[in-house]
């Protein structure tokens, strides 16, 4: 296949995202798919000739893909059976604020060829960007990730800095593990408020001492 045999509808969509760095980009007749290059996750970009065709495709979803489906006009955008199925002006935004929602949420060192690997963990926090498109939040002005550690000792959330001095008061030394694993909560400039994955508040009680100075500090910030 050459690039110059693409269908026009093809190219003028790889145009929109070609730039955005986060994903290997692999370019067929029908779909664009793009591979993240940090967590190997799959997102798929297709072309339907109407909505009556995209909520067909929708429902032919491959599990655990992000699929986006763009049709013709200038002002349509929504969501069905978890597609992202929108005219060609939002292309670019909404692969961008996907790459923004695919977080580091941790690591597990392995063995591998006869070394140690480590094999970093990524989450994708699908719940929270169709909020954040509704509202129309920007990440990093309006809201931030932010990797917690819930402690086994005291049940509390304690932030990614502090971690190592907080587990030092259990008596744990971090550099001793082979792996963390992190609950990626969002921190609200908007709202001053703690939201989980789900979109469920976070109370200040549930946070260390340490991560409530680091979250009013952060507040205060803005």
């Amino acid at each position: 296949m050459k690039f110059e045999s693409l269908d026009e509808k093809m190219k003028k969509v790889y145009a929109k995202i070609r730039t955005i760095d986060e994903f290997h980009w692999h370019i067929d007749d029908n779909t664009i798919i793009g591979i993240h290059k940090k967590s190997g996750m799959k997102l798929q970009v297709r072309i339907a000739g109407s909505k009556e065709e995209a909520d067909k495709l929708a429902q032919e979803k491959e599990p655990g893909v992000l699929d986006v489906i763009v049709i013709p006009g200038k002002g349509t955008f929504y969501v069905n059976n978890g597609a992202f199925i929108m005219s060609l002006k939002f292309l670019r935004p909404t692969v961008q604020d996907i790459a923004d929602h695919i977080v580091w949420a941790g690591f597990k060192v392995i063995e591998k060829d006869g070394g140690l690997e480590q094999e970093d963990i990524y989450d994708y926090l699908g719940g929270r960007l169709i909020e954040h498109l509704k509202q129309g939040l920007v990440n990093g002005r309006d809201y931030v990730f932010w990797p917690f550690y819930k402690c086994k000792h005291c049940g509390k959330y304690v932030d990614i800095d502090s971690l190592a001095r907080h587990m030092k008061n259990h008596g744990e030394d971090v550099k001793e593990w082979s792996e963390e694993k992190y609950e990626v909560l969002e921190i609200n400039f908007v709202e001053k408020k703690v939201y989980d994955k789900f979109g469920k508040e976070v109370p200040m009680d549930k946070f260390s001492e340490e991560a409530q100075d680091f979250i009013k500090d952060s507040f205060e910030g803005e």
